[in-house]
């Protein structure tokens, strides 16, 4: 099967359904010049099942709360009025794509890493002193939507891919460049694109392979890259196939050499330590659904 062109896979994004603005009301009011947290309150506490997922990031031991948030008002301040708008739009994005036809078991893991993911890059935003930007949660979150978007729309190629992934011991990347013709990062930045998302995370998602090609947000697309490797070093892969990362390799990479030459600490230890760490939270999270 020959690869498919550019021009047809992008005639194929650009066919994808405007995002169901199913969380309208409240995007809007966190869009308003005077955010009020009172009036976000109410409209999250009006969609019950809604409420019961912010509650349960907002309870997350990533969240770093001592006593257990009970109120969505709660949650709001923990969470800040940035990371709700992320959550609303990836609900919307869940939603969305929920009740396709796809690899489930893969769709699956690939949510796990996701979520594992998104928490891990507010982690390292705190540890590395970018906890300010609230588009890393969103960033890292659906870094890889890209994936999804293959499996949904082009399905006989991202079954091949799975199947070259699993049988070569190959980077994602690879085997969508052989088999495809382009990468997660692209078709998701192009849906991105398409769907309106802020800039900086379409970047960020674009650059999560290669964060020192981005000019623009430089640290962003970092730690949106590092959540990423740190999620498949904590053992939360999107296929239990797929390329193993070697700590050591990667401490030594010239990848980590660029990324401390902007601004970030990272060498062995600290990756050890830092891992270390992040396995802590995971275990006394129990459930990885209970995430998000």
């Amino acid at each position: 099967m020959e690869k498919r062109s550019i021009d047809d896979i992008v005639a194929t994004i650009e066919k994808i359904p405007t995002l169901p603005k199913t969380s309208g009301e409240v995007l809007a009011a966190l869009n308003e010049e005077d955010v009020r947290i009172a009036k976000v309150t109410r409209l999250i506490e009006s969609d019950p099942a809604l409420a019961a997922q912010i509650l349960k990031v907002a309870n997350s031991p990533f969240s770093g709360t001592i006593s257990t948030v009970s109120s969505v008002n709660h949650a709001i301040v923990i969470l800040g009025l940035g990371e709700v708008k992320s959550l609303l739009l990836v609900f919307a994005v869940q939603k969305f794509f929920a009740e396709s036809e796809g690899e489930q078991f893969y769709r699956k893991k690939l949510w796990n890493h996701s979520i594992v993911s998104s928490h891990i890059a507010r982690f390292l935003a705190r540890h590395f002193h970018c906890d300010s930007d609230d588009t890393l949660f969103l960033s890292a979150l659906i870094h890889d939507i890209g994936k999804i978007v293959a499996d949904q729309y082009f399905h006989e190629e991202f079954r091949r891919i799975i199947d070259y992934v699993e049988t070569n011991n190959s980077t994602f990347s690879k085997a969508e460049k052989e088999l495809l013709g382009a990468t997660h990062y692209q078709i998701g930045a192009k849906l991105l694109q398409q769907w309106s998302f802020p800039r900086q995370v379409i970047m960020q998602v674009f650059h999560h392979h290669t964060p020192w090609q981005e000019q623009n947000f430089p640290k962003g697309s970092i730690i949106t890259y590092l959540a990423n490797i740190f999620a498949k070093l904590a053992g939360y892969p999107c296929l239990p196939q797929e390329k193993i990362i070697e700590i050591d390799q990667f401490a030594n990479s010239k990848a980590v050499h660029i990324i401390n030459k902007n601004g970030f600490e990272l060498d062995r230890d600290i990756i050890d330590k830092l891992l270390v760490q992040i396995k802590e939270i995971l275990v006394l999270e129990g459930n990885i659904d209970a995430l998000l």
